[in-house]
C-alpha cells in the first residue's frame, strides 16, 4: 500500500493576514485603553476614599518662633479689602499701616525662614511662610510660585490656598486687560473656594470669596458666603462689609 503524501498546512491568503493582524492590534488597544481605565478609577477611589493630608501650623522649631514673636499680629498685607491671615503672623486688624518698619521686619524674618527650611528639608509650612512673605513685599509673581508649588503637590493646605487666591486677585487689580483681570479673579475664587472649612483660613477666605463674587457679578453666590461669614462671626470688624453685601441682594 502506497505510503500516504504529507500534507503541507495551506497558507492562509494575504488580505487574511491582514485582517488577522489588524484585529490582533485591536484587541491589544482595546486590552491597553482598558488598563488605563481602571487606573484612572483606582486613583479616582482612592483620592475619595482616602482624603489629602491637611497640612497647618508651623514647624516646632526656636527659630521659627522667633519670627514669629516679631511679625505676630504686625503683618498686614496691603491687600485692599481682602482678608488675609497665616500660622506666620495671625491677622493683622482693618487699617493696619505696612511701613518702611514692617517692611524691615519681613526682609529681616527672610533668611531666618530659609535657614529653618534648610534645616528642615520638605516641610512644606516654610515653602508657605516664605510665600507669605513675597507676598507681604507685594512680589505676587514669586508668592504665586511658590503657592503654586505647594497647592500642586496633592496636599491639603488651606494656608496656601488662601495666599494664591490673595495673589492672583491682587494682580487682577493691577491688570490693565480686562478680560485678563477677570480670569484671575475667578482663578483665585476657585483657590478661596479650595480652603478647608476645618482651618482657621476658611473665614478670610470666605470673606475674600464674597468680595470677588460680587466684583465679577456673582451676586447671589456673594450673598450666600456674606451670609455664611455673618454667621460665623456677626460682630467682628469685617461683619458691616458683609452685612452690606448680604442686603444687596435683597434689594
Amino acid at each position: 500500500m502506497p505510503a500516504t503524501a504529507m500534507t503541507r498546512p495551506t497558507a492562509l491568503p494575504p488580505p487574511v493576514v491582514e485582517i488577522e493582524r489588524r484585529l490582533h492590534w485591536r484587541v491589544l488597544s482595546l486590552a491597553g485603553f482598558l488598563a488605563l481605565m481602571i487606573t484612572f478609577a483606582v486613583m479616582a477611589a482612592i483620592s475619595v476614599l482616602v482624603p489629602a493630608r491637611l497640612v497647618t501650623g508651623l514647624p516646632d522649631d526656636p527659630e521659627m518662633a522667633a519670627v514669629r514673636a516679631d511679625l505676630r499680629g504686625l503683618l498686614p498685607m496691603r491687600a485692599g479689602e481682602l482678608r488675609f491671615r497665616s500660622a506666620l503672623a495671625g491677622e493683622a486688624p482693618p487699617g493696619a499701616v505696612f511701613d518702611a518698619g514692617t517692611a524691615a521686619r519681613v526682609e529681616r524674618a527672610r533668611p531666618q525662614v530659609e535657614r529653618v527650611r534648610d534645616r528642615r528639608r520638605g516641610d512644606t509650612r516654610l515653602e508657605v511662610a516664605l510665600a507669605h512673605l513675597d507676598l507681604a513685599l507685594q512680589r505676587y509673581l514669586r508668592a504665586e510660585t511658590r503657592y503654586r508649588a505647594v497647592t500642586d503637590r496633592g496636599a491639603d493646605v488651606p494656608e496656601a490656598h488662601l495666599g494664591l487666591g490673595v495673589a492672583l486677585a491682587l494682580q487682577a487689580a493691577a491688570e490693565t486687560d480686562q478680560l485678563r483681570a477677570h480670569a484671575l479673579r475667578l482663578e483665585a475664587i476657585g483657590q478661596l473656594t479650595a480652603v478647608n472649612r476645618r482651618d482657621e483660613a476658611y473665614e478670610p477666605a470666605l470673606y475674600d470669596r464674597a468680595l470677588l463674587l460680587e466684583e465679577v457679578g456673582r451676586r447671589a453666590e456673594a450673598a450666600r458666603c456674606a451670609r455664611e461669614h455673618l454667621a460665623l462671626d456677626p460682630t467682628g470688624p469685617w461683619a458691616a462689609r458683609m452685612q452690606g453685601i448680604a442686603e444687596a441682594q435683597g434689594r
